[in-house]
């Protein structure tokens, strides 16, 4: 069986990793646990809008950005968002 390998798939992986992350962490406060899940599943919606619209783009960022600084304090969870900006190109 052939796993999906494009960009798309990747990133939408990762976000999933992250997600869980997240949900499993002892570390990471409640508020900021349901803040960030929020943003996550807005942020995945506008990395799909921006693969068919480049308007989007802009939007996507942004919400890339605010998770980035929400869970700047967790190195596995920047490091998993860092990975992103990989396969996500005007991040």
């Amino acid at each position: 069986m052939s796993a999906d390998r494009s960009d798309a798939a990747i990133v939408g992986r990762m976000i999933e990793r992250i997600r869980l992350l997240i949900a499993l962490s002892d570390e990471i406060p409640v508020e900021t646990k349901l803040n960030t899940q929020a943003l996550l599943k807005m942020f995945e919606a506008s990395v799909g809008a921006a693969a068919v619209d480049a308007s989007q783009e802009a939007v996507a960022s942004g919400y890339y950005g605010r998770l980035c600084s929400d869970l700047d304090a967790y190195a596995d969870l920047n490091a998993l968002l860092s990975a992103l900006k990989v396969f996500l190109t005007y991040l």
